[in-house]
């Protein structure tokens, strides 16, 4: 796997950091590759992880059903790390996957210091609120 410093600048949600910043998240990063099929994370269990693809790609389930599939860049398992309940979705690898793992013991504290990554957490968990509401309004009609 290339460099976590590279690496990381080279994600929306953290491209903004300064190199000393990445440098540091990068220490608390954990790199994993798993196999297609692999349950990255199970709906209705706690997590205490923090995900990021890097490379391939994983499938979003909620209720059995099929809602996104994410890539390289994209993200998971913010819900549970910000208010500790269980995850909302199950999310299996569709392809061979390689992601950077944080525990919630270190990444909560590297966003509390950093109000701008918490900022884009945000942004992100209203954009995908915004799209469940969407597939709801359409489920309904």
């Amino acid at each position: 796997m290339p460099d976590q410093t590279e690496l990381l600048s080279t994600i929306p949600l953290f491209a903004s950091l300064p190199k000393k910043d990445l440098r540091s998240l990068a220490q608390s990063a954990n790199d994993m590759t798993y196999e297609p099929g692999t349950r990255l994370a199970s709906q209705d269990e706690l997590g205490a992880m923090f995900f990021v693809v890097v490379s391939g790609e994983a499938d979003v389930v909620v209720n059995g059903q099929h809602r996104k599939r994410l890539g390289p860049g994209e993200y998971f398992g913010e819900m549970s790390m910000i208010d500790r309940a269980p995850r909302s979705a199950d999310v299996v690898a569709a392809s061979k996957v390689a992601l950077l793992v944080f525990t919630q013991w270190e990444f909560r504290p590297f966003l509390k210091a950093h109000p701008d990554v918490a900022w884009g957490l945000l942004e992100g968990l209203v954009k995908r609120l915004r799209e469940v509401q969407k597939a709801l309004a359409v489920d309904a009609s």
